[in-house]
């Protein structure tokens, strides 16, 4: 393709050239800056994942999740690559990983966007207006901002497709050599990414062939025989090496997403949809570049997201917010709406295009001005509506407080983890990231066995969450700790118990497997049950006490995991909080090495506890977690036994979280 020919400039028009250019570079930078902050800094599971990987390789223990454990649970083998050695140097120079990985990404959308400016001047010329419209797309778009900022590797992926695009148009002497590295990048990077290499060199080869009577086809011809060649050699020699370390040809998400019949259209329809209607359909606008169609590059261009389009349908989208499918390709859409506006107005121009303004009263100055206008208000609507419907709102509002709960939940399990712990979990990323424990995954993305399982209706659930490992697959394999709602039900009686002693800033609990089962006995003629009523001899004051024991939770009242048929709640059906009072036992004899019970509720040890007497004395206290799990105390009553005690719990405040949720009173000794 022949390129434009550079005129030359004034000095002062380049450095006010280059002014231009850095605005909306800064302009992308502040906003991924500012999302990274509302996101607590925090990145997506899935890219936790691939950091897993990068770290395990860093130390040495292979390109692996779990360490002897070969499952291929990524497919961005280059950008796994990439963090590598940027963790190694994380490490040893004491700079934050993760943070690392996130500056990079900014970086890559930077540049991606400067050259989806300069492709553009390269396409329409260094002056046409339509080619900030290319990088005004880009900056406008929420997924394309914050989509930097989440960790994964949609950014790296069009890079290299950005550069194959520069190569292919460029005439540089090693054009080709450089179009075949990026094209193998672009596949290492991700596997679908191979549809886009096939397209771009096929297009040039069609191109290359129908002008065969010129004296530069064969010459093309051979160009894009160099590149095919260190694109297909290279991901060859990966792909026998992959073969040969993971034993399948494919990774293991293939199976898990793909593997076995699916009819995931019309999800895959909905998740389009909902692409364009995000974005007030501008994309659509990128169909006008069909004007231009006789420029290699842009039939190209349109080949490849036509196809692209029809592959994302085909495997149903992702669940990710801002479709994260369709991000690497947003410059590319960006690009091809430029070039669809140019085409407009350059016929705009011709005579008859001028006779019909003529008559409407309507001359070029004034059409031209009204283009700029409404570009401006194209570029407004986009970013507006990326924020209310974008993944600002969708990922970084919703779940970034959450994600920095679970992060600084999993390292401190990682300090205080027994050795060998397992955790089983569907948050395998941060999980096995932040605590360095062997994660049992649930969802399948590093299980062979779940994810080549069949399931009924595949393509009709979400997006990779549909083969899921059953509980009694789980428990099967007795890990040490089970993360919170990923087993439903009561896990007490599995031998697990919530724990009460982690962070108050962190997630709200995780059960473990009880160490107590197989150092001791439970003496069952300690144990008080609410099941069928208030126990002999118990006495009750307040309107707390009114209703209990309680058989479920109030309307109201938060899910109140770890309870078992009926429990002591002071939580009134309607009063709430507001109600107060005190319940007391009947006297009992301490006999065992531990006194055990569930509680849950409100934090406040003046006015919130539940407290053990002796002689009338107070020996032991406990308040809640502020929350509605009902995590296990464990009080040393070794020193107390053979004598007879009292349990008391007091409500004595109105407060919010002003409540106490009671079960499984019961003594252990060694």
């Amino acid at each position: 393709m022949a390129t434009v020919a550079v005129e030359e400039r004034p000095e002062a028009d380049l450095r006010s050239d280059g002014l231009l250019v850095a605005i909306p570079v800064a302009a992308l930078c502040l906003l991924c800056i500012r999302y990274a902050r509302l996101y607590g800094g925090n990145v997506v599971d899935d890219a936790m994942t691939s950091m897993q990987y990068a770290k395990q390789l860093s130390q040495g223990h292979g390109l692996v999740f779990n360490v002897g454990e070969r499952v291929e649970g990524y497919t961005n083998f280059a950008w796994v690559m990439f963090m590598t050695p940027l963790y190694w140097l994380s490490e040893r120079c004491g700079f934050p990983f993760v943070g690392a990985v996130t500056a990079c990404n900014v970086l890559f959308a930077a540049t991606n966007m400067l050259l989806v400016l300069a492709l553009a001047r390269r396409l329409l010329g260094e002056r046409h207006l339509a080619a900030w419209l290319a990088a005004g797309l880009c900056l406008v778009d929420n997924s394309y901002a914050v989509w930097a900022v989440l960790g994964l590797e949609v950014h790296f992926l069009a890079l290299f497709m950005l550069l194959a695009l520069w190569a292919s148009s460029s005439e540089h002497p090693r054009r080709n050599v450089w179009l075949g590295a990026a094209l193998l990048g672009a596949h290492l990077t991700r596997p679908d990414a191979g549809l886009f290499c096939a397209v771009l060199l096929g297009n040039r080869a069609v191109e290359a062939v129908v002008r065969r009577k010129s004296g530069r086809a064969a010459q093309e011809l051979r160009g894009i025989a160099l590149a095919g060649a260190i694109w297909v050699v290279g991901y060859g020699c990966y792909f026998y090496w992959r073969y040969r370390y993971y034993g399948l040809p494919f990774p293991n998400t293939y199976y898990l997403k793909l593997g076995g019949p699916i009819d995931a259209w019309a999800r895959g329809f909905d998740y389009l949809r909902s692409f364009l209607y995000e974005r007030a359909f501008v994309p659509v606008l990128a169909l006008t570049a069909v004007l231009a169609v006789q420029q290699p590059l842009v039939r190209g261009l349109l080949l490849y997201n036509v196809l692209h389009v029809l592959y994302v349908v085909y495997v149903g989208g992702d669940f990710f917010a801002g479709h994260r499918f369709f991000v690497p390709e947003l410059p590319q859409l960006a690009l091809l709406c430029a070039v669809g506006v140019a085409e407009v107005w350059k016929r705009a121009q011709s005579p008859r295009a001028r006779a019909w303004l003529s008559r409407a009263r309507a001359t070029p100055e004034r059409l031209q001005g009204a283009l700029v206008v409404a570009h401006l208000v194209l570029l407004g609507a986009v970013f507006q509506r990326g924020l209310a419907l974008g993944p600002l709102a969708g990922e970084v509002l919703t779940w970034g407080q959450d994600l920095s709960r679970q992060t600084r939940l999993f390292r401190w399990l990682g300090e205080h983890k027994p050795a060998g712990a397992s955790i089983a979990t569907c948050l395998i990323g941060h999980t096995g990231f932040y605590s360095s424990a062997r994660v049992i995954d649930m969802c399948g993305v590093i299980d062979p066995v779940t994810a080549s399982r069949h399931v009924a209706n595949f393509g009709k659930g979400k997006a990779g969450h549909e083969k899921l490992a059953s509980s009694e697959e789980t428990l099967a394999k007795h890990p040490t700790f089970i993360a919170d709602y990923v087993i439903a039900g009561d896990l007490w009686q599995r031998g697990y118990f919530l724990r009460a002693d982690i962070p108050d800033d962190t997630y709200e609990g995780i059960w473990q497997r009880d160490p107590l089962l197989s150092t001791g006995q439970f003496l069952p003629d300690t144990r008080v049950s609410f099941d069928f009523g208030p126990p002999a001899g118990w006495s009750a004051t307040g309107s707390a006490f009114e209703h209990w024991p309680s058989q479920s939770r109030w309307s109201g009242q938060g899910e109140l995991i770890g309870s078992s048929g009926s429990f002591v709640n002071t939580f009134h059906p309607s009063l709430g909080t507001a109600a107060t009072g005190t319940l007391t036992s009947a006297p009992f004899e301490l006999r065992g090495d531990l006194l055990l019970f569930r509680l849950g509720g409100g934090k406040d040890a003046t006015n919130l506890r539940v407290e053990l007497l002796v002689d009338g004395a107070v020996t032991h206290s406990a308040t809640g977690r502020r929350g509605d799990q009902l995590s296990r105390r464990e009080w040393d009553i070794a020193p107390l036994r053979g004598k007879q005690a009292v349990l008391r719990v007091v409500d004595n405040t109105s407060d919010a979280w002003g409540y106490l949720a009671l079960d499984e009173i019961v003594q252990w000794k060694r």
